[in-house]
């Protein structure tokens, strides 16, 4: 319940005293799906509001402090100087409003799993920015939708019956569901307390039953404005969230919190952090068990292809037995018939020859045949046991990864797995947030160059401010380049602008030329052509400048 209504009603309640009348000093985001706000008051800093927009885990959060990193890149910055005037919660609405002093935009903060998303919104009610997919959201509407389920903790204990007896060919459990707020944890709760199970038929409920329901709904209703969040807890592990007592879980301890925004910080960088470890820990045992499920089928490959030993000497016997009978390959027959004096009884034999050949060499080609028996059967004890030294070693591994739920147990294991070729060193983890640019400080000013065709695009159309500077080498392919310009100045320094041609001559086809023309503009007269391949632009208003590579 770490997103239903009432839990994000209490944060909201809980924020506002603390963010009205702060200040936006700081507008950036150095993770994936993360935004953090800085704040201060009369002068003073007054903490972060940290909010993810994850799909499975977003949330809003004061905080202390945050330090920002070398690798964050500015969100919304026209956010930076707003005085907030208050914060609340939209009736009804999974949706946390930011109002400003002043100003009639305001932020609208949407709690929707998957569609969690942040948008700042004018007086008109169209979007100005958005944290995610923001070139998809600038210029249209934002609506709400229509709330059509009745609240069943505002209704008359008669219209409570109503709605439930339209319900009456329905099961409790999904009679309840609609109903507002009624979420799958509540109306566990609801029917636990009421004695009812969730498959009972509406019909069958008395009228001292139904309202006995609706006046459990009004109790928990309450319970979520005034008693202390809980974590629910399974062998000391963080499952369930809730604002309300969930006397249902059984088998679960309670981990009661003084506030709100202690609970959804405790459980939610929790849920995060090892959904992580959950994830990693799925993918190596996904190779592990692929890696020995192969070496097991090699295995058993090789052993049902294992040597006869006799053969070895079958073949070394006839090639002795051709040297001794040398006078039967005087024809031009393509099969003799030997003696084999190697038995006692002296049987007769018949074997193929190439009557081209005489004795000698008609016997080494069995020779050659008895020599690569052993050269097989040696690669063959290698393979064995090389594949057999795997499986020892992997196995073990596999159980212990089984057994592993801390990142720094399975930081060991990515490296062994890495060692031996099974994982690829590119790898990253999927909460780290990776820029499409390398930034160079210079003089102040900060420059920004794309690591690839496609983060080329990322930088130029997503990153990078309509007026900052964007230079790139002519008639080269190469990095885009951008000179951040917060202060939207007309012309840059000439030492700044040319370090950042050199930049742009250093990350492209021409490194290795001299005096190569770079042309630049602003970013605002930069266009994408459509269907154009990652990286190609159109850029108009460019002037030329000449630089070396650095």
């Amino acid at each position: 319940m770490h997103l239903h209504y009432f839990t994000l009603s209490r944060q909201s309640d809980f924020l506002h005293p603390l963010l009205s009348g702060s200040v936006i000093t700081d507008s950036y985001t150095q993770r994936k799906n993360e935004w953090v706000i800085a704040l201060s008051r009369t002068g003073q800093e007054a903490g972060v509001l940290q909010l993810c927009c994850d799909g499975q885990f977003p949330y809003i959060l004061h905080l202390d402090h945050s330090r920002r990193g070398d690798n964050s890149t500015g969100v919304m910055e026209e956010l930076v100087g707003w005085e907030i005037a208050g914060i609340g919660i939209l009736p009804g609405e999974r949706i946390i409003e930011i109002t400003f002093r002043g100003r009639e935009e305001r932020l609208l903060l949407q709690f929707f799993t998957a569609r969690s998303n942040f948008f700042l919104i004018d007086g008109a009610g169209d979007v100005i920015n958005a944290f995610k997919n923001a070139r998809a959201h600038i210029g249209k509407g934002y609506q709400l939708a229509e709330r059509r389920l009745p609240d069943p903790f505002e209704m008359p204990p008669g219209n409570f019956t109503a709605v439930l007896q339209s319900a009456s060919g329905d099961t409790i459990g999904k009679a309840l569901k609609g109903f507002q707020y009624l979420s799958k944890p509540l109306i566990r709760e609801l029917c636990f307390r009421c004695e009812l199970a969730p498959e009972t038929p509406v019909s069958a409920l008395s009228g001292a039953q139904i309202a006995l329901l609706a006046d459990t709904c009004r109790v928990l209703r309450a319970e979520a404005e005034t008693l202390p969040p809980r974590i629910y807890l399974r062998n000391s592990v963080p499952e369930r969230f809730a604002p309300v007592l969930l006397d249902h879980l059984q088998g679960y301890e309670a981990e009661a919190f003084n506030d709100i925004n202690s609970a959804l910080r405790r459980f939610c960088f929790y849920m995060l952090k090892h959904r992580g470890v959950g994830q990693k820990q799925a993918q190596y045992r996904a190779v592990l068990e692929r890696k020995i499920q192969s070496l097991q089928h090699a295995l058993s490959q090789l052993q049902q292809r294992r040597h006869d030993p006799e053969k070895r000497e079958r073949y070394q016997r006839i090639g002795e037995l051709i040297i001794s009978q040398p006078h039967l390959l005087e024809g031009s027959a393509a099969e003799i018939e030997l003696t084999d004096y190697f038995d006692p009884e002296m049987p007769r034999i018949r074997v193929a020859v190439e009557p081209q050949k005489n004795a000698v060499e008609n016997a080494e080609i069995y020779f050659q045949k008895a020599r690569r028996y052993d050269d097989n059967a040696r690669q063959y004890e290698q393979r064995r046991a090389d594949l057999q030294g795997q499986l020892r070693e992997l196995q073990p591994l596999l159980e212990t990864l089984r057994e592993s739920d801390s990142p720094k147990a399975l930081e060991k294991i990515e490296q062994i797995l890495k060692a031996k070729h099974l994982l690829g060193y590119q790898a990253e983890e999927a909460e780290t947030y990776r820029l499409p640019y390398k930034v160079y400080p210079f003089k102040g000013y900060d420059i920004w160059v794309g690591r690839s065709a496609r983060d080329n695009d990322t930088l130029t159309f997503k990153h990078a401010g309509k007026e900052d500077f964007w230079l790139h080498v002519q008639g080269y392919s190469g990095s885009h380049v951008v000179i951040r310009n917060p202060q939207r100045r007309e012309n840059l320094p000439p030492e700044v602008l040319n370090h950042a041609a050199r930049l742009a001559v250093s990350f492209s086809a021409a490194k290795h030329a001299s005096y190569v023309p770079v042309i630049y503009t602003k970013v605002k007269y930069v266009r994408k052509p459509r269907k154009s391949p990652p990286g190609a632009v159109l850029p108009s208003r460019e002037k030329t400048i000449f630089a070396d590579p650095l």
